[in-house]
C-alpha cells in the first residue's frame, strides 16, 4: 500500500471526531472503523497522527494478533493482521506518542465464514392433504447473528429466519410445514442464505438446489366394466375407468387376462381416465382381468372373472341343395364341439316355425321339393347355456327347385303405354331355375331390356319375348303405344291471316299428338272459346293465342289475325272546321281508317277565286273549302273542310270630325277603324282632360269645349289574340297664350321631371310648394306656373289643376 498523500484524506472525518485529541492539536486515527476479515484471512489497518511540535513522534499497533507492518509515510503508518484465527478477536488499536503525551484509536475486527454449503433436505411425492415439512440446512457459517434464511415455494414467501449471535461458526436448519394441495405440483422450492456484514462489509448470498415438488391424488379404485361371457377366438372390449386421479398424466394403467398384460388406449374427459383394451381369449375356462391404476407411490386394482367358452356355429345342409321338382331333399341341421357342451338344436323355418328341436348333436328332415319350395329357407339354431342365460347361433340354407321358365302377367304386361321424351326399357321378367334368359326383339330385331332409353314415336309397336333355361322357353307377346304432348306447326296452326271485312271466316287449329289433343283459340288476353264460322268485321283483327291439350300437357301458339276494309274519314282524324293563323305552317292534314292504310289527298273547291299561292306558311287566301279523298284497294272516302285563316290588325287608320285644326270651345271627335281577325279591341293614348266621352266600342273619342288640354297627339292601338297595331293623329286648339305670373327666369333653376301626357313637360321650380310644377307646352312656351299633378280613375287620362301662387 502507497503512503496516503495527504494522510487526512485517507481518514474519513468520523474517524478523526472518534479518535480525539490530546496535549493540543496532535491527534491520532484509526482506518477503518471496522476491520472484516474471513476466518484464516489478513486484513490492513491504517494509522495515521497529527503534527507534533518537537518532531519526536512516533505510532504504533497494539493487538494480540500477528502483525505485519506494511508500507508507511511522515504521519502514516499500514499494518496487516495476518491469519486471522480468532472469531472474537477484540479490538486492535492504534497509538501515537508526541514527546509525553500518547493518544489512541480502535479499529473493530469482525471475523466471518460463508456457508459451507446451503442444502434443501429432499421431499418425496406427497399425496393430497398430507403434511410434510421442508427443511433447509445452512453448514458452518459465521456470524450466525447476521445470516437470514428464506424459504419460497415458486414466487410465494414460505418462512424467513434470522438467528441470535453465537461464537464461532455453526449449522442452523429452517423447516416449514406444507400441507399438499394440486397447486403445488410441480413447483419449485428454493432456499436462500445471505450473510450480511454491512455496512462495514459486503452482502454475500447463496442458494440451495431447488426441489420439484411432486403432489399426487387417486382417491377412489379404479372401475373395471367387461362383459361376463367371452367366447374363446373371438374379440370383446373392456374398459377400467378412474376419477379424480392426480396430475391425470402421470397416471399409469396396467390390465391383464389371465396374468398377460393387453394393450389398451386411454381417454380423458375432465378429470376421469378411462383405458379401453380388447380381449381376445384363446383358450375356454375362466380368468381373471385385472386393471391397476397407479401415480406416483399410489396404486389401486380392480379385479373381475371372465368366463370364456366354445361355441362353434352349427352346419346345415340340403341333399342335394338343387332338385328337380318332384324329387327327395334331406335337410340336416348338426352341432359343432362346445364346451360346456350343453348344446341344444332347433330346426325351422324360414318364418321362425320349428320343424324339429331336441338336445342331441344332430336333426334330420326329409321333404318332396315343390314348384313352391323354390328359395324356400331353413334355418338351424343351436343354444349354449352359459351362467343364467343362453347364447345362440344360427346357419341358414336355401333350397333350389329346378322348373321351366314362367311369365306371369305382372311380371311382363302385355300392353305398355310409354310418354315420349322419357326413358323406358322393354323388361320382361321371368321365373324359372335355372334363372331363364329374357331375349325381346321386334321384326326379328333384338331390343335392350336391361338399359333405359329415350321414348320416341318410332318405339310404338308389337314385341315377342322369349324367356329361356336348359328346361325350355316360353314366349309372350308385347305391345308398346308411345303417347306425346301436343304440337302446333305452321302447317296446321299458321301465324299470321288476312281477312276482309264481310267475308265469312273461321280460327282454326289443327294439333298433334296422342291422345288427341283438344283445340281452342282466344285473342291474347282474352277468356278462351271456339271460334266458328262468321262474318268478318275489323274488330275481329289482333293477336289470337291458340292451345292445343292432352293430358300430357299443351303447346300454344300465336296467330295473328288483319283484317283489311275500305276508307273512311271522321270528324276525329279530319276535322270539317279548321281554323289558321296567318303566317304559321300551311298544312291541311286529314287521318282516314283504312287497311290497307288509304293514301289521302286534299283540293281547294273553286268558288271563283284563285287557288291559294303556293306558299309554305298560312296567307289570308287559304280561306276556303277543300274536298280530302281517302283511296285503298277496297274503295275511296270524301270529306269536305272549311278552312279559317285569323290574321293580327292591320291598316289602323284615325279620322278627326271635323277638322284636326279646332278652335277653342268647338267641339270634335276622334275615329278609329283597323282590319282583323278575329275583330280588334280599341286602346288609346291621348291628352288628359275632363271632357273627353269614348263610345260604347272604344272606337272614338268625342271632345265637347275644346280646350288648350286638348290638343296634342292622339294614339288609336287596334289588339287581338294574334297581335296588336297602333295609329296616330295630331289635333291642334287655336288659343291666346296665358300670362305667366312671373317669368321663367325670375323663378330661378327648373329641372325637367317627366314627359307631360298633354305633349309637353314638367318643370320644377324651387319657388313651387312641395308637389307643384311649372308646365312648359311642347313647342318649349310656358303655360301655367306651379301647377299640381293629379291622377283620375278613368284609364290613363291624367289632368292638371290650376293653384294660385
Amino acid at each position: 500500500m502507497g503512503p496516503p498523500c495527504p494522510a487526512a484524506r485517507l481518514l474519513p472525518p468520523l474517524i478523526l471526531a472518534l479518535a480525539g485529541a490530546a496535549g493540543g492539536t496532535f491527534t491520532v486515527g484509526a482506518w477503518p472503523r471496522v476491520a472484516v476479515v474471513p476466518f484464516g484471512g489478513s486484513v490492513a489497518i491504517n494509522c495515521s497522527r497529527g503534527a507534533c511540535p518537537g518532531g519526536n513522534a512516533t505510532l504504533g499497533l497494539e493487538t494480540p494478533l500477528t502483525v505485519d507492518a506494511g508500507a508507511g509515510g511522515r504521519r502514516w503508518q499500514s499494518f496487516r493482521l495476518l491469519n486471522v484465527s480468532q472469531w472474537s478477536p477484540g479490538t486492535a488499536t492504534c497509538y501515537g506518542r508526541c514527546g509525553d503525551t500518547q493518544v489512541n484509536a480502535s479499529t473493530g475486527i469482525l471475523v466471518y465464514r460463508l456457508p459451507e454449503r446451503v442444502v434443501l433436505e429432499p421431499v418425496p411425492a406427497m399425496a393430497v392433504g398430507d403434511s410434510r415439512n421442508l427443511t433447509c440446512r445452512v453448514v458452518e457459517v459465521a456470524p450466525v447473528g447476521n445470516l437470514t434464511v428464506t424459504l419460497r415455494r415458486g414466487a410465494e414467501t414460505l418462512r424467513t429466519e434470522s438467528f441470535g449471535a453465537a461464537e464461532g461458526s455453526a449449522s442452523v436448519a429452517v423447516s416449514h410445514l406444507l400441507t399438499a394441495s394440486p397447486g403445488d405440483h410441480g413447483q419449485d422450492v428454493t432456499c436462500h442464505a445471505e450473510l450480511s456484514l454491512r455496512p462495514h462489509g459486503p452482502l454475500f448470498a447463496r442458494a440451495a438446489v431447488p426441489v420439484k415438488l411432486s403432489v399426487f391424488a387417486l382417491p377412489e379404485p379404479p372401475q373395471l366394466r367387461a362383459p361376463a361371457h367371452v367366447e374363446a377366438g373371438t374379440t370383446a372390449n373392456a374398459s377400467c375407468r378412474i376419477a379424480g386421479a392426480f396430475p391425470a398424466g402421470d397416471v399409469r394403467f396396467t390390465i391383464t387376462l389371465a396374468e398377460q398384460s393387453l394393450n389398451f388406449s386411454v381417454a380423458a374427459a375432465g378429470d376421469v381416465l378411462t383405458a379401453v383394451t380388447a380381449l381376445s381369449p384363446g383358450t375356454p375356462g375362466w380368468q381373471e382381468l385385472t386393471c391397476t391404476a397407479a401415480v406416483a407411490t399410489a396404486a389401486r386394482m380392480a379385479r373381475r372373472q371372465l368366463h370364456v367358452y366354445r361355441f362353434p356355429a352349427p352346419v346345415l345342409e340340403l341333399s342335394p341343395a338343387s332338385a328337380p321338382a318332384g324329387s327327395e331333399v334331406m335337410v340336416v341341421c348338426r352341432a359343432g364341439a362346445a364346451e360346456p357342451p350343453a348344446v341344444r338344436l332347433q330346426l325351422r323355418d324360414a318364418d321362425g316355425g320349428v320343424l324339429a328341436e331336441g338336445p342331441q348333436s344332430q336333426l334330420e328332415l326329409r321333404l318332396v321339393a315343390r314348384r313352391e319350395d323354390d328359395g324356400r329357407q331353413f334355418g338351424c339354431r343351436a343354444s349354449l347355456a352359459i351362467g343364467d342365460g343362453a347364447v345362440t347361433k344360427d346357419a341358414d340354407a336355401r333350397l333350389a327347385v329346378l322348373y321351366m321358365p314362367e311369365m306371369a302377367a305382372s311380371d311382363c304386361p302385355s300392353n305398355r303405354t310409354w310418354l315420349r321424351g322419357t326413358r323406358e326399357v322393354l323388361s320382361c321378367r321371368a321365373a324359372g331355375n335355372p334363372v331363364p334368359t329374357v331375349v325381346c326383339g321386334r321384326n326379328g330385331v333384338a331390343v335392350s331390356t336391361g338399359e333405359l332409353e329415350l321414348v320416341t314415336r318410332s318405339r310404338a309397336g308389337t314385341y315377342l319375348c322369349n324367356a329361356t333355361n336348359s328346361l325350355g322357353t316360353r314366349s309372350r307377346l308385347v305391345t308398346v303405344r308411345v303417347e306425346y304432348e301436343p304440337t302446333l306447326t305452321e302447317r296446321g296452326c299458321p301465324a299470321h291471316r288476312t281477312w276482309v271485312e264481310g267475308e265469312r271466316r273461321e280460327l282454326a287449329c289443327r294439333a298433334d299428338g296422342d291422345p288427341p289433343p283438344s283445340t281452342r283459340c282466344a285473342r291474347d288476353g282474352g277468356a278462351a272459346r271456339a271460334r266458328g264460322s262468321r262474318a268478318v268485321s275489323r274488330a275481329d283483327a289482333g293477336r289470337y293465342v291458340c292451345r292445343a291439350t292432352n293430358k300430357h300437357g299443351s303447346a300454344v301458339r300465336s296467330v295473328v289475325v288483319t283484317v283489311e276494309y275500305e276508307p273512311s274519314i271522321g270528324e276525329t282524324g279530319c276535322p270539317a272546321q279548321r281554323l289558321w293563323v296567318e303566317g304559321t305552317p300551311a298544312e291541311l292534314a286529314c287521318a282516314a281508317s283504312g287497311n290497307p292504310p288509304p293514301r289521302v289527298a286534299c283540293a281547294k273547291l273553286g268558288d271563283g277565286q284563285d287557288p291559294p299561292p303556293a306558299s309554305p306558311n298560312v296567307t289570308r287566301a287559304h280561306a276556303g273549302t277543300y274536298q280530302c279523298r281517302a283511296t285503298n284497294a277496297h274503295g275511296s272516302a270524301l270529306r269536305n273542310v272549311t278552312v279559317a285563316v285569323e290574321y293580327s290588325p292591320v291598316a289602323v287608320s284615325l279620322r278627326v270630325v271635323p277638322s284636326a285644326n279646332v278652335s277653342r270651345g268647338a267641339s270634335f271627335s276622334v275615329e278609329c277603324r283597323a282590319e282583323g281577325l278575329p275583330t280588334p279591341t280599341y286602346g288609346w293614348a291621348l291628352p288628359p282632360a275632363n271632357n273627353l266621352r269614348f263610345a260604347a266600342d272604344n272606337r272614338s273619342v268625342a271632345v265637347a269645349g275644346a280646350a288648350a288640354a286638348n290638343r296634342g297627339l292622339y294614339t288609336c292601338t287596334a289588339t287581338n289574340r294574334h297581335g296588336r297595331r297602333a295609329g296616330s293623329v295630331m289635333v291642334r286648339v287655336d288659343e291666346s297664350r296665358l300670362a305667366l305670373v312671373a317669368s321663367l327666369g325670375s323663378l330661378g333653376a327648373v329641372t325637367a321631371v317627366g314627359l307631360a301626357a298633354a305633349g309637353g313637360y314638367y318643370l320644377k321650380s324651387t319657388a313651387c310648394k312641395k308637389g307643384e310644377y311649372n308646365v312648359r307646352d311642347a313647342e318649349g312656351s310656358s303655360e301655367a306656373a306651379c301647377l299640381h299633378r293629379q291622377r283620375h280613375d278613368r284609364g290613363e287620362i291624367y289632368g292638371i289643376q290650376l293653384t294660385q301662387p
